[in-house]
């Protein structure tokens, strides 16, 4: 698949503006203007970002401007469909076109044919966050507030907009080439409002990460990302994440039986281990969090902390990564060439809104 994206024909996307009784004329900015004429032959593939289980991230570059350089999720219809992923899919696209934050990946527009789905989004080519944690064990304090900092701002905006985001891991964490931190990946995001009564009951997750009334399917809402937050600081700060077992079972388990039953390392500091407390509270509603006016970024083992240098973005990252040009993709690693066959065709047209 490398090397089909500079073949594949054009497709443009229908966009309805009309009502029965008048017309809504949508403004773009220029920047969306652009994209909204860009063609999937406009692009060369450049190399793989990463693969996952419906399809895999290429970097692409413009042919007419080879600077410009995106990241190019391509999914496998097909497989969308057998795996009943289609409803995922679209809210993934719904959501993150609706996102603008500088914490979350950018997606600016989708294509499609018959076989596959595109997402061209901003490329991220610091990396993922997981390797950066795999090639150093684990992080110091002030590096781990940083990153922190980063996912709590990207995911302070999501929950204020109804959003659960519930794939949260160092993997989804990509590096800009400036070092700034950006929550990518939103197959498992939810829009599920505000409120008490906003719930979902959906399993899903990465089982380190998945908190307790996901796993005990008692319904979840945003505070479910919270605790996914607190594993994660245990995570950059120990090097692994807390709840941990030979199969998915034994990991629900040490979920289940919480912190109590665990013995901090000593490298996670007494402020630290405070706020990880906080977070991965058994009780959804006792967990500090993201819009409260004693939130995360109030607790102590963030004090001091320039958040208007971050929201700035004049806040000098722990790591500037090496990215030589916009065509690097040395942050990542290496993965083989796409051998699979092609998929069938799918053209039953659930697709219609990509």
């Amino acid at each position: 698949m490398s090397g089909r994206l500079a073949d594949l024909r054009s497709f443009s996307v229908r966009t309805c503006g009309t009502f029965p009784f008048f017309r809504v004329v949508k403004r773009h900015s220029p920047d969306e203007v652009s994209f909204s004429r860009l063609r999937l032959a406009d692009f060369d593939a450049v190399g793989t970002l990463g693969v996952g289980g419906f399809g895999r991230v290429q970097l692409v570059q413009l042919k007419s401007e080879r600077t410009r350089t995106f990241a190019m999720k391509v999914l496998k219809k097909r497989q969308l469909t057998l795996a009943h992923q289609r409803e995922q899919v679209r809210s993934e696209k719904t959501i993150m076109s609706q996102t603008r934050c500088r914490f979350v990946v950018r997606l600016y527009r989708t294509f499609k044919d018959s076989k596959y789905l595109y997402m061209l989004t901003e490329a991220c080519l610091g990396g993922e966050l997981w390797t950066l944690l795999r090639n150093r064990g684990h992080l110091e304090d002030s590096a781990a507030r940083f990153y922190l900092a980063c996912v709590l701002r990207a995911l302070r905006y999501l929950h204020a907009r109804g959003i659960v985001y519930r794939d949260l891991k160092p993997e989804n964490v990509l590096l800009d080439a400036g070092g700034y931190a950006k929550l990518a990946d939103f197959g498992l995001a939810k829009k599920i409002g505000v409120g008490k009564m906003a719930k979902t009951w959906t399993f899903c997750g990465t089982p380190d990460y998945m908190a307790p009334e996901v796993i005990l399917n008692k319904g979840h809402d945003t505070s479910a990302d919270l605790w996914s937050l607190g594993v994660l600081l245990f995570q950059l700060l120990a090097g692994s994440p807390p709840f941990c077992g030979a199969d998915d079972a034994q990991t629900y388990s040490a979920a289940l039986r919480g912190l109590s039953a665990l013995e901090f390392p000593e490298r996670i500091g007494p402020d630290a281990g405070d706020l990880i407390r906080k977070l991965c509270r058994d009780e959804p509603s006792e967990r500090v969090g993201t819009l409260d006016d004693d939130g995360v970024w109030k607790q102590r083992w963030f004090e001091g902390f320039d958040w208007d240098g971050l929201d700035g973005g004049t806040l000098t990252p722990p790591v500037i990564p090496d990215v030589s040009s916009a065509t690097d993709t040395g942050n990542f690693d290496p993965f083989p060439a796409d051998g699979e066959e092609e998929p069938p065709d799918d053209d039953s047209g659930w697709d219609r809104d990509f």
